[in-house]
């Protein structure tokens, strides 16, 4: 906890001169309306000014082996993304020093084009197959730094390790799952790997047998239909053979998520099943779950507020995120496979064979994040949820906000991503470039040009982590629109506006 703590405190200092890892500051209060003018203004084109640079820590085994150890290196970000993303390549790739080695001596990368997932509080970390050519106690090592950097971000409390997109065992059997794993600091590395070995089948025992209780990661669909998003507890198992952590995630799925209430209710899954989760082995070694439901399981997603798409990702998505070697589940309803899906939100996906994958649903995870929209004479906090991409990105950010006839609407029409000209951060300050239209627009509701600045301001600030926003209007600073805000001047969080 003390090197987190010490980790934010050196990013939020390089903020102010500059160089930041977002969020990293609490916003301060300040007056109503915006400060002097700004002067001279260079409006941005792209966002190609959201370039930064910061001081990430990595963590390393110590050249003995032993202990994980932090170290702190330059890196290049951007505030359109995440930075764990460039923390775990710049960690896989360090070459050691006098004090730490590598994490480890086969080369392993992050494996495909979103190697890092992070919603609610979880990091997923899919790695290259490579990480298959060392044994299982360098892959706990190599899990155990990944965790224990990751865990250094602010958003970031468990990770999930994957490789080639599969879960992997931690004993030589097959059964054992490394689950969801979390920073322990002080602890020495060969006594983590004999506390997670403790856990696996004796010797000479069926794994159906040998119980377990593990931290999981499970996914919930949105009430909203948007996608689905991640709750983290720990959950006890009969047994570690593939079918009984199938039936226990199940179980636990059904019994709903304990802290996300945006989230939609499950069925009870089990007792809808028409016969147990048959396990499948494919001629690569990873396996295959068929699930065999009822014919009306959509009709009993529905009723329970779920949309069936977002239910069947967060199924797919919560199994092949735990057992190990699950790589697919083939979904039947009745006697007919499920070979496609759709919803309003992510459109239709196919599924040949009724085989649904995990990175098939990808696009489906959503993160929550905080917006404001108007309540009478004041903003009030909305939460709402976009894909977790696009969180980290001020012009994600800018395009969610409420507008037209939606509940609370700031806006009086959406901001188009054509609408943005342009963002650029420099040290606490961020620079929005808008366009002539959104000038007319705003033009248009003088009385509600105050809400609408510190809606978008307030949002940025304990968002994106600034201390204060300018606007400029088809990239020239513009006085007025027609009412007495000054947005020529720089806007600083406005508390006093939230009810």
């Amino acid at each position: 906890m003390k090197k987190r703590m010490m980790c934010c405190l050196v990013l939020c200092c390089l903020l102010a001169t500059g160089c930041s890892s977002r969020p990293a500051l609490t916003p301060a209060p300040a007056a109503s309306m915006p400060v002097a003018d700004a002067g001279d203004v260079q409006a941005p084109i792209g966002d190609v000014a959201l370039d930064y640079t910061a001081t990430a820590a990595l963590c390393l085994p110590s050249a003995d082996g032993q202990q994980v150890l932090t170290i702190y290196e330059p890196l290049s970000f951007t505030y359109s993304l995440h930075p764990a993303e460039t923390i775990l390549r710049a960690l896989l790739a360090h070459p050691g020093s006098a004090r730490v080695r590598p994490v480890s001596a086969v080369t392993i990368v992050p494996a495909g084009s979103d190697p890092v997932e992070i919603s609610g509080g979880v990091a997923t970390v899919n790695l290259s197959a490579s990480a298959l050519e060392i044994s299982r106690e360098e892959l706990h090592t190599v899990c155990r730094c990944i965790t224990a950097t990751l865990c250094e971000l602010p958003d970031v409390d468990y990770v999930n390790v994957l490789v080639a997109g599969v879960p992997v065992a931690m004993d030589s059997a097959g059964y054992l799952p490394l689950g969801a794993i979390t920073a322990q600091p002080g602890q020495e590395l060969p006594v983590m790997w004999e506390q997670l070995l403790a856990r696996r089948t004796p010797e000479g025992a069926l794994p159906a047998s040998a119980a377990l209780t593990s931290a999981v990661t499970l996914y919930f669909p949105l009430a909203d239909g948007s996608g689905i998003i991640p709750e983290t507890r720990r959950i006890a198992f009969a047994g570690q053979h593939p079918q009984q952590l199938v039936t226990g995630l199940l179980e636990a799925l059904s019994a709903n998520a304990e802290n996300l209430p945006e989230t939609a209710a499950f069925p009870p899954l089990n007792q809808l099943l028409l016969s147990a989760p048959e396990v499948t082995t494919l001629p690569d070694g990873s396996l295959r779950v068929t699930l065999r439901f009822t014919g009306d399981l959509r009709s009993w997603l529905t009723n329970a507020g779920a949309d069936p798409a977002c239910a069947f990702a967060a199924i797919v998505t919560t199994l092949t995120t735990f057992v190990p070697s699950l790589r697919e589940v083939c979904l039947y309803t009745g006697e007919r496979g499920v070979t496609g899906v759709a919803c309003p939100a992510q459109g239709s996906l196919l599924f040949p064979d009724a085989i649904h994958t995990r990175a098939a649903y990808s696009g489906y995870l959503q993160t929550l994040c905080t917006v404001y929209g108007v309540s009478g004479p004041a903003l009030t906090p909305m939460t709402v949820s976009l894909p977790y991409r696009s969180i980290y990105s001020p012009r994600a950010l800018l395009l969610s906000l409420p507008a037209g006839d939606a509940p609370n609407a700031v806006l009086p029409e959406p901001i188009a991503d054509s609408d943005v000209l342009g963002l650029a951060i420099q040290g606490d300050t961020l620079t929005i470039n808008l366009s002539a239209r959104y000038a007319n627009v705003l033009r248009s509701c003088p009385e509600q040009q105050r809400l609408i600045a510190y809606a978008i301001v307030n949002m940025m600030c304990s968002g994106v982590g600034v201390r204060r926003v300018r606007f400029c209007f088809d990239s020239a600073v513009t006085a007025s629109l027609g009412s007495d805000i000054l947005w020529s001047g720089d806007f600083l969080y406005c508390p006093g506006l939230i009810r």
